[in-house]
């Protein structure tokens, strides 16, 4: 198991908008937290967040998002609320989403709390 490393940060206020690429199809979300779980010791989904810039200049920034024809947006409240804490990860604006497991139930609550697809605008160019 690899040590993760966090950066050190205040925590992201919760209006701030968060950005998943792709659609998160349960089952990817599902191995994507173990792939995780088995590096790291935590389920885990990464996100990044658009912190008083526009989403479309994260999603132009950051190579991991261009590559997705949609994207996911939510906000770190709304995260939150569900039950899910936002760790600071790899390089800003690079956040991982933690999850207690990767049950069901888990993966229902975690779609609940993101907006449907979106076209990703850091592709229309």
């Amino acid at each position: 198991m690899n040590p993760l490393v966090l950066r050190d940060e205040l925590p992201p206020d919760d209006t701030v908008v968060v950005v998943r690429g792709g659609e998160m199809n349960s089952e990817f979300v599902r191995r994507t937290a173990t792939r995780s779980f088995e590096e790291f010791g935590i389920w885990a989904l990464s996100v990044f967040v658009a912190d008083g810039v526009p989403v479309v200049d994260v999603c132009r920034a950051v190579p991991d998002l261009e590559r997705y024809g949609k994207i996911r947006l939510s906000t770190v409240g709304r995260l939150r609320a569900l039950g899910f804490a936002l760790i600071p990860t790899l390089d800003y604006p690079h956040f991982d989403v933690v999850l207690p497991d990767v049950e069901p139930a888990t993966l229902d609550r975690l779609e609940l709390g993101f907006d449907p697809p979106v076209p990703n605008p850091g592709r229309e160019r």
